[in-house]
């Protein structure tokens, strides 16, 4: 760690000695909470009466849980493939060779306090569309990961209340346009603002703090309407809660009717103020106390606003430069020790932590983005709004999101496609507030977070066991004098922790099948019965043609021809819930057709395979999640095998191997009964 940097957190820990004393009492808090039952009087999300939105600092979803249990991490059995043939994980270094995932040990190295990385706007579409420059991008510490050991709060969190491992932040770019999206629905695009906000930190003065001095300076201001304003309009109460430091976090004061207020206007007291007590001289002693106490006055008046958004200093956002997670664990225990000390209010209220974009940490999942030309895939909606200079927007990396309240305990993952405006269209669902700043395209394919909580039936007891994280404060003050954290070549690709987590329904029915036509083209269809649209990327595995994006919206079909550009082809297709296929072999041998069909009812899968040659074909088909289930076949010319496979008893997910000589194909996902499941066994 630079010097600098060494010093500046020596200081802050030093000023901050006395951080984590609430966090001692965490295994009694949270148990405090899961034991409060869900208000229920309606038995549906009117029953929500306050929501807390607090959005943290870059970090991406791997970094920090791609070893936690039963999400869609470092076990993943369908990870994409690198021009030339490496999985994901393998990422190639301009220095030579490749390198993986490898551990960011808080115990033995300063990672703990480890620094920021490269996080500007992506640049090109062609850069990432193969999702291969991560090292040359963003430098070797892209692939660090903490696990359960470095961050016992946030893992114990996850186990307490539910986490969304589909929830992306909303462009692949720095904070401030991820933010806009957050209070906007847009960074810009959608109400024909193509400035440098769009994508990049604004120019302009820093607004570092809450004071207004700095409205006086040179800044183009915003002028679109936050959300914040169209709640004032009809009616709903709403604060921002922040410090005297809140680090640039506050969008609203960078639009003109946020600026220059005065004090006493509701806008200056909802959007601007900042917490009692809260001033210069404590900047670096603060850990959220001020912000923590002004909420509780305003509940202990009965005065907590329906909507609140948090912007914490500095210190405590998470940020690499100038925080850490532990800092993070520190506000958010101390917050839900507030809440705890008022289960009357908690058993009405929602709080959502996020985290505004990845930093430049690698996370190992596609970035779904609308096809904005024929070259790169079709929609079936178009991409108004999405279009940045002639580059797709379109969502960026996956950030962590973590659903805390009495409707999502239970440890459950949550594995529907999700955005920053996510968080606007649960505010939507819930106060009948509309945001019409969010594009066609992101509001089709990114989902309303409500298939996150069952409201007439939430789970009502959940117990977990949660360390002591008490030395939070002594290992942040210890931290920057442990070795400085370095890549590790060569480090053993991690591994999940073992066991499946309780999952979320989810509102897909996807149907998916892909043929060789006129040995010259990949002919693909997409059937979408589902009430959501769905993204789904093409790739031709091993070659720098492609990939190919498509969007189908609810209750509509897409089909679409590629062509193929060698007689070998290998293509694989990926889609929301684990939905994978792969088809391989040679063009002009091509023997069989497939057709996989689903019946969530008879919990069963129907593979119908075709024999299109003029002689008898053998073929065999094995159930990756059933030991010893391969099966072989003789199929007369002309003729179909249908046959059913059971997958109730792995919850209803499937994975299917065919095999015909050089022909091969793979079928894989899950099907959505609208009950509670479990996560992808493979995931464990």
């Amino acid at each position: 760690m630079a010097n600098n940097s060494r010093r500046r957190f020596l200081q802050i820990a030093a000023a901050t000695g006395g951080v984590g004393i609430a966090a001692a009492t965490l295994p009694q808090v949270i148990k405090k909470l899961l034991e409060v039952p869900a208000a229920r009087p309606t038995g549906t999300i009117q029953d929500v009466e306050h929501v807390i939105i607090l959005m943290q600092e870059n970090r991406s979803f791997d970094h920090y849980y791609g070893t936690l249990r039963g999400v869609r991490g470092f076990s993943d059995p369908h990870p994409i493939a690198l021009p030339g043939g490496n999985p994901v994980w393998q990422q190639p270094d301009p220095k030579g060779g490749t390198l993986s995932p490898f551990r960011y040990n808080t115990k033995t190295t300063s990672a703990l306090v480890a620094p920021s990385l490269d996080h500007g706007w992506k640049k090109t579409h062609d850069l990432w569309k193969h999702h291969d420059a991560w090292i040359a991008k963003k430098t070797e510490m892209t692939m660090g990961y903490f696990t359960r050991e470095d961050m016992p709060f946030h893992y114990g969190l996850a186990d307490a209340f539910t986490i969304c491992d589909n929830y992306h932040c909303s462009v692949f770019g720095p904070t401030n346009p991820n933010r806009l999206f957050l209070f906007s629905g847009t960074s810009g695009l959608a109400v024909g603002d193509d400035g440098k906000q769009a994508i990049d930190n604004p120019d302009g003065d820093s607004n570092s703090t809450a004071d207004q001095a700095n409205d006086t300076k040179s800044f183009k201001a915003f002028r679109w309407t936050t959300y914040a304003e169209r709640l004032e309009a009809a009616g709903i109460d709403w604060k921002l809660y922040q410090e005297y430091d809140n680090f640039s976090d506050n969008p609203l004061a960078y639009f003109k009717q946020f600026r220059g207020l005065d004090k006493n206007s509701s806008f200056y007291k909802r959007a601007r103020s900042w917490a009692p007590g809260a001033n210069a001289k404590n900047i670096r002693t603060s850990h959220g106390e001020f912000q923590i106490a002004e909420m509780e006055e305003a509940i202990k008046a009965g005065k907590l606003p329906k909507v609140s958004w948090i912007v914490t200093s500095t210190m405590m956002s998470e940020h690499p430069a100038g925080s850490s997670p532990a800092y993070g664990e520190i506000f958010v225990s101390n917050l839900l020790t507030m809440l705890a000390a008022h289960p009357d209010v908690w058993a009405k209220t929602v709080l959502f932590i996020n985290y505004d974009e990845n930093d430049g940490f690698f996370d190992h999942m596609p970035l779904p983005v609308p096809a904005i030309s024929p070259e790169m895939g079709k929609s079936t909606i178009a991409a108004t709004g999405e279009i940045y200079k002639g580059v797709p927007m379109g969502l960026g990396p996956r950030v962590p999101m973590l659903i805390v309240s009495p409707w999502t305990k239970g440890g459950f993952v949550d594995s529907e496609l999700f955005d920053h405006t996510s968080v606007l269209r649960f505010l939507e669902a819930r106060f009948g507030v509309k945001e019409p700043n969010i594009t066609p395209w992101r509001r089709s394919v990114c989902g309303d977070l409500t298939s996150a909580f069952d409201f007439s039936k939430p789970q009502e007891v959940w117990n977990v066991d949660l360390p002591d994280t008490s030395q939070y404060a002594q290992q942040i003050e210890k931290a920057p004098d442990l070795p400085e954290i370095t890549p590790v070549h060569g480090a053993p690709m991690p591994r999940q922790e073992a066991g499946q987590r309780l999952a979320r329904p989810l509102p897909y029915k996807l149907q998916c099948d892909a043929k060789i036509v006129d040995d010259k083209h990949l002919a693909i269809s997409f059937k979408n019965e589902g009430k959501t649209g769905a993204c789904f990327i093409v790739y031709a595995e091993g070659a720098s043609d492609g990939p190919w994006f498509y969007t189908v919206e609810a209750g509509k079909n897409l089909d679409d021809l590629i062509p193929l550009k060698r007689q070998q082809y290998h293509f694989t297709i990926r889609g929301p819930n684990g939905l994978f296929r792969a088809y391989k072999g040679e063009a002009q041998k091509t023997l069989l057709r497939t057709e996989l069909s689903t019946d969530a009812v008879a919990g069963t899968v129907t593979l119908s395979v075709t024999n299109i040659s003029a002689i008898e074909q053998a073929f065999a088909v094995e159930d990756r999640y059933a030991a010893g289930s391969k099966r072989h076949y003789q199929i007369a010319a002309g003729k179909t095998v249908s046959e059913r496979w059971s997958i109730a008893a792995h919850d209803h997910w499937y994975d299917l191997d065919v095999t015909a000589g050089s022909q091969s194909w793979r079928f894989s996902g899950h099907v959505e009964t609208g009950k509670i499941s479990r996560s992808d066994p493979a995931l464990g």
